[in-house]
């Protein structure tokens, strides 16, 4: 079976794919990384597509890899490892990233790849309305297309690697934008953002924890639905402020790197990730 590049027109088959492995339809976030960067599949002579890989580029100092999914029917032919050689060979040398399942840790661990970090998922339904958390010298407010430079600044610092795309790309599907402001400078942000019919929170970004939460407050307050929040663990304060106002605490997903043993970015800033397909 032959891999070949994705495109747009291949959406609705990788929604299809998704559903056989009981991943959600997320048709928005599908969209958005063949959008920004580039996909890879294989077609099932059944029809539709046997597996795919996806890869988000940011810049040459950093990739990551999501969406890598095999058909249960094609599973254990060395399909998942074909898909994952073809995206590392369109890669290149450089620092490239993913969240592991149980399913597919090993696989990535024989690519060479080796845990860097993790994260755990809050989602549920908000049973209790955050207050507002007011932070010394700090104004939080709405964030517009001008923000976008200062906070893709920000966000570099603290991912490692330039996101400008896809802040553009979340800041246009967001139900919610916010940034912190001290001292005229930008010095936090956090987006809210539509996937099926749950809200993403993240990424979210600041450099102080009471910054953090300020704008996760402003970004969860009135709510309804389904709320997610990806965060690394060792933000004790976040995960426990979330948990307190109704979003239950997952078993954390390993990040994974290769290219190097270290997740670049000043990380200490990055309280929650966008997405675990997106980093």
């Amino acid at each position: 079976m032959r891999i070949r590049r994705l495109t747009l027109d291949d959406v609705p088959a990788c929604l299809e794919l998704a559903m056989k492995r009981d991943w959600p339809a997320e048709e928005l976030k599908w969209r958005m990384i063949l959008e920004l960067g580039t996909g890879f599949g294989v077609d099932s002579p059944e029809g539709g597509l046997a597996g795919t890989v996806l890869i988000a580029p940011y810049g040459r100092e950093a990739a990551w890899i999501g969406m890598m999914v095999v058909s249960p029917s094609n599973g254990r032919q060395g399909l998942g490892r074909r898909l994952m050689e073809q995206a590392l060979e369109h890669i290149g040398p450089i620092p490239t990233l993913l969240f592991a399942t149980d399913q597919g840790r090993p696989l990535y661990e024989k690519l060479g790849f080796v845990q860097v970090g993790e994260v755990v998922k809050h989602l549920g339904r908000l049973t209790r309305q955050p207050q507002e958390l007011a932070v010394p010298d700090t104004r939080v407010r709405a964030m517009t297309g001008e923000d976008l430079d200062a906070v893709a600044t920000l966000d570099a610092g603290a991912f490692g690697a330039p996101r400008h795309p896809l802040l553009h790309a979340l800041h246009r599907e967001a139900s919610r934008a916010l940034v912190a402001e001290r001292d005229g400078r930008v010095v936090g942000y956090g987006l809210a953002w539509p996937n099926l019919e749950s809200t993403m929170v993240g990424p979210l970004i600041a450099q102080e924890e009471p910054i953090a939460l300020s704008l996760a407050a402003g970004l969860l307050r009135g709510l309804e639905g389904v709320v997610r929040l990806d965060s690394p663990p060792r933000f004790t304060g976040l995960s426990e402020w979330a948990a307190g106002l109704g979003l239950e605490r997952h078993v954390p997903a390993p990040m994974m790197m290769l290219h190097g043993t270290r997740a670049p970015g000043r990380r200490e800033h990055l309280l929650a990730i966008a997405a675990q397909a997106l980093g």
